[in-house]
């Protein structure tokens, strides 16, 4: 088996990888939208169910971002290896790469998580800060709500704390760019 198969057959797993993470996302976008309304709707008649909408904006937040984080993997390891396959075969017939940093985002740019900022933002951008907004106005309102009524300020705190923790991880390896900092550390080698 040669290189330039080994690199196509590196590239189909990642593309595998990418579409199950997708598909992943997506019905997770919808699992977690449900539930949002579903409980929202019940703290209409039950305060008590407030306690658990930042619960869900929280761990909606963090599986999402967790697809991202595959989802942003492996849209740089198909490029590098499309990449690679172009240049040992001296063609441009792997273009895949160009097309997604044109359409849904630069994955080499500096972004929120898969959100690009500027001139090429993109529908991409948008749903996704769209989604992010959504969780933020849900986790707002239910944690407004839970002040308002204090009854456990235990809870509140835990909650807190959470979501500090929860915040700076994702800075640290979204925004700060860490994640992608140590592929590129590795296709620089």
């Amino acid at each position: 088996m040669n290189e330039i198969n080994i690199l196509e057959n590196q590239l189909k797993r990642m593309r595998s990888m990418n579409k199950f993470y997708h598909l992943q996302f997506l019905n997770d976008v919808r699992f977690y939208f449900a539930i949002s309304i579903i409980a929202l709707i019940i703290s209409f008649n039950n305060e008590k169910v407030l306690y658990l909408l930042p619960l869900i904006a929280l761990l909606g937040s963090v599986i999402l971002s967790f697809h991202a984080y595959f989802l942003i993997f492996s849209r740089n390891y198909s490029e590098y290896l499309e990449k690679k396959i172009n240049k040992l075969s001296d063609t441009e017939i792997f273009i895949t790469h160009k097309l997604e940093n044109s359409y849904f985002f630069p994955i080499q740019d500096k972004k929120i998580v898969v959100a690009k900022i500027g001139k090429e933002f993109s529908w991409f951008s948008f749903v996704t800060l769209f989604i992010t907004f959504y969780g933020l106005f849900l986790y707002a309102y239910s944690v407004y709500e839970i002040v308002s009524t204090l009854e456990n300020i235990n809870y509140l705190m835990f909650i807190i704390v959470l979501t500090i923790i929860t915040f700076l991880v994702g800075y640290w390896w979204f925004i700060k760019n860490v994640g992608e900092s140590r592929l590129r550390s590795i296709y620089d080698e």
